[in-house]
Protein backbone atom coordinates (compact mmCIF):
# COMPACT_ATOMS: atom_id res chain seq x y z
CA UNK A 1 0.00 0.00 0.00
CA UNK A 2 3.11 2.25 0.85
CA UNK A 3 4.16 1.98 -2.87
CA UNK A 4 0.82 2.74 -4.58
CA UNK A 5 0.01 5.96 -2.53
CA UNK A 6 3.41 7.14 -3.08
CA UNK A 7 3.36 6.71 -7.07
CA UNK A 8 1.32 8.26 -10.01
CA UNK A 9 -2.16 6.70 -10.99
CA UNK A 10 -0.19 5.39 -14.12
CA UNK A 11 2.47 3.66 -12.61
CA UNK A 12 2.16 -0.14 -11.81
CA UNK A 13 3.50 -1.18 -8.80
CA UNK A 14 3.54 -4.89 -8.26
CA UNK A 15 5.76 -7.38 -5.85
CA UNK A 16 8.22 -9.36 -7.64
CA UNK A 17 9.86 -11.71 -4.87
CA UNK A 18 10.13 -11.80 -1.59
CA UNK A 19 11.14 -8.69 -0.23
CA UNK A 20 11.48 -7.32 -4.13
CA UNK A 21 8.78 -5.25 -5.71
CA UNK A 22 8.38 -3.44 -9.57
CA UNK A 23 7.77 -0.08 -10.00
CA UNK A 24 6.64 0.09 -14.36
CA UNK A 25 6.81 4.02 -14.89
CA UNK A 26 5.44 4.54 -18.25
CA UNK A 27 6.45 7.62 -20.23
CA UNK A 28 8.90 8.40 -17.57
CA UNK A 29 12.72 8.97 -18.48
CA UNK A 30 15.78 7.65 -15.80
CA UNK A 31 15.83 10.97 -14.72
CA UNK A 32 12.20 10.89 -13.99
CA UNK A 33 12.53 7.31 -12.27
CA UNK A 34 15.80 8.33 -10.35
CA UNK A 35 13.92 10.87 -8.61
CA UNK A 36 10.68 8.72 -7.99
CA UNK A 37 12.98 6.08 -6.70
CA UNK A 38 15.16 8.77 -4.54
CA UNK A 39 11.70 10.19 -3.00
CA UNK A 40 10.41 6.90 -2.34
CA UNK A 41 13.63 5.59 -0.77
CA UNK A 42 13.66 8.86 1.18
CA UNK A 43 9.82 8.14 2.86
CA UNK A 44 10.70 4.58 3.32
CA UNK A 45 13.78 5.77 5.36
CA UNK A 46 11.60 8.47 7.30
CA UNK A 47 8.66 6.44 8.02
CA UNK A 48 7.81 4.66 11.10
CA UNK A 49 6.34 1.67 10.08
CA UNK A 50 3.32 0.44 12.84
CA UNK A 51 4.34 -3.21 13.11
CA UNK A 52 7.99 -3.15 12.14
CA UNK A 53 9.01 0.19 12.77
CA UNK A 54 11.78 1.67 10.56
CA UNK A 55 13.00 0.44 7.46
CA UNK A 56 15.40 1.04 5.10
CA UNK A 57 15.12 0.21 0.66
CA UNK A 58 17.64 0.34 -2.37
CA UNK A 59 16.45 0.77 -5.27
CA UNK A 60 17.63 -0.41 -9.14
CA UNK A 61 16.38 1.39 -11.62
CA UNK A 62 16.84 1.36 -15.52
CA UNK A 63 14.44 2.07 -18.92
CA UNK A 64 13.75 -0.02 -21.58
CA UNK A 65 16.25 0.38 -24.15
CA UNK A 66 15.42 -0.10 -28.12
CA UNK A 67 17.54 -3.31 -27.87
CA UNK A 68 15.96 -4.46 -24.74
CA UNK A 69 12.87 -7.26 -24.01
CA UNK A 70 11.73 -7.78 -20.91
CA UNK A 71 14.25 -10.12 -19.91
CA UNK A 72 17.29 -7.84 -20.49
CA UNK A 73 15.46 -4.92 -18.99
CA UNK A 74 14.42 -7.02 -15.62
CA UNK A 75 17.96 -8.36 -15.61
CA UNK A 76 19.67 -5.09 -15.99
CA UNK A 77 17.28 -3.65 -13.24
CA UNK A 78 18.04 -6.51 -10.86
CA UNK A 79 21.86 -5.99 -11.30
CA UNK A 80 21.70 -2.57 -10.70
CA UNK A 81 19.31 -3.14 -7.14
CA UNK A 82 22.32 -5.87 -6.06
CA UNK A 83 24.96 -2.82 -7.39
CA UNK A 84 22.60 -0.72 -4.17
CA UNK A 85 23.00 -3.55 -2.07
CA UNK A 86 26.63 -4.50 -2.32
CA UNK A 87 27.42 -0.58 -2.12
CA UNK A 88 26.05 -0.44 1.48
CA UNK A 89 21.99 -0.72 1.19
CA UNK A 90 19.06 2.31 1.64
CA UNK A 91 20.36 3.55 -1.53
CA UNK A 92 19.51 3.82 -5.60
CA UNK A 93 21.68 2.73 -8.60
CA UNK A 94 21.24 4.03 -11.99
CA UNK A 95 21.69 1.81 -14.71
Amino acid sequence: MFLTTNTRVTDTVGRWGGEEFLIISANAGLSDAARLAERLRSEIDAHDFPTVGKMTASFGVTCFEPEDDVVTMISRADMTLYAAKHAGRNRVEVA
